[in-house]
């Protein structure tokens, strides 16, 4: 009984170890695809990303990458990416996915980025908390599915080309300490929800309005346009009615003048 409970014992330790070096050369195999998919996937003239060889097989190799930082250097889990001025151009890569279990920071800021915010990012990499898409080329709307990244602190997409509204959905984030929209194409009301951010994450936006920012919107912005109006209105009417006050005052003056010489004659 006892041999046939150690067999037991030993035929599950080896089963365990089996499973678990099954699982680590699964994550290397997703980790090589993210990155591998990144070098692939957009240009890079300056060859940053050259160095990210993948014939490597040594523990925590992919930590060793620039713009790569590991939860730890023995192990192949990226804990986030730090590309921002590395002068890439293209789409973001949809291979980012393949580094979502683990990544939690991600920076392509002040490269030449020109797709749109892929609409399944935070189905991709559900655990960011920090996100700066920053001084690019990002066109279209910014997704309402950014509030299914529920962990972020972060949001920086200021300096692009992004037109459309604030998704209202954004007020959900309940972690957010930064955001920035600034120097996009956006426009119509800042979410009620987000008023208490500081109004340069939204400057730069002709279309935009309400609190924080100083132009109001509906309502009371045509009760400002109407006030101007009157005011305009009645400031020229003061005007023309002081003007013909001088006038007629010079009128008298003079005709009074002219009575006096006559009568002196």
């Amino acid at each position: 009984m006892g041999q046939r409970n150690m067999l037991c014992s030993s035929l599950f330790v080896f089963s365990l170890l089996g499973f678990l070096s099954f699982f680590a050369s699964s994550l290397v195999v997703d980790y090589v695809a993210c990155l591998g998919g990144i070098k692939a996937t957009l240009s890079d003239p300056e060859a940053r990303l050259a160095t990210w060889r993948f014939d490597n097989t040594t523990p925590g190799f992919i930590c060793n990458f620039e713009g790569v930082s590991c939860w730890n250097q023995t192990e192949n889990r990226v804990l986030s990416l730090e590309l921002q001025s590395f002068k890439l151009s293209g789409r973001i890569p949809e291979s980012l996915k393949y580094c979502g279990k683990s990544l939690q920071r991600l920076n392509l800021a002040y490269n030449s980025l020109s797709s749109e915010i892929p609409i399944e990012i935070c189905t991709w990499m559900p655990f960011l908390v920090s996100v700066d898409f920053s001084s690019n080329k990002l066109s279209g709307a910014i997704p309402p599915s950014f509030s299914n990244c529920s962990y972020l602190n972060e949001l920086v997409l200021s300096d692009n080309e992004l037109f459309g509204t604030i998704p209202y959905e954004f007020g959900s984030l309940s972690r957010l300490k930064k955001l920035s929209v600034a120097n996009n194409r956006l426009s119509g009301m800042v979410p009620a929800s987000l008023s208490g951010f500081s109004k340069e994450g939204f400057e730069g936006n002709i279309g935009l309005c309400g609190s924080p920012l100083e132009s109001m919107c509906g309502e009371k912005s045509e009760k400002k346009k109407v006030g101007v109006i009157v005011g305009a209105i009645v400031g020229a009417g003061v005007c023309g009615g002081l003007v013909s006050l001088v006038l007629s005052f010079g009128f008298y003056r003079c005709s009074s003048k002219r009575m006096t010489n006559i009568n002196n004659s």
